[in-house]
C-alpha cells in the first residue's frame, strides 16, 4: 500500500493513517490523526496513533483544544519521543 501511495504522490499521513506532529518552537505541539490519549498530566502526555505512540515530556503541559482528529498541546516542551 505504501508503494502505491508514493507512486501516486498522495499524502502519506492521510492515506496511511499516520500521525502528523508539528512543533512550534519549544512551547506548542499540533497533532493530527491520533487514536487516543493514554496518559495526561502537567509533565507527560502520551498519545496513541495507528502505527506509533508519541510521548511529550515537559513542564506545565496542557491540551488547550482537541477534536476526534487533532489536538494542540501547550507548555514548555522538553522532549518528544516516538515508540
Amino acid at each position: 500500500m505504501e508503494k502505491l501511495v508514493e507512486a501516486l504522490q498522495l499524502p502519506k499521513d492521510l492515506m496511511l493513517g499516520a500521525m502528523n506532529v508539528k512543533l512550534v518552537g519549544q512551547y506548542e505541539a499540533y497533532i493530527e490523526n491520533y487514536k487516543s490519549i493514554l496518559e495526561y498530566n502537567d509533565k507527560v502526555i502520551v498519545i496513541d496513533g495507528k502505527y506509533t505512540r508519541v510521548t511529550i515530556v515537559g513542564e506545565k503541559l496542557r491540551i488547550v483544544c482537541f477534536s476526534k482528529d487533532d489536538m494542540t498541546i501547550k507548555g514548555c516542551l522538553d522532549g518528544v519521543t516516538f515508540s
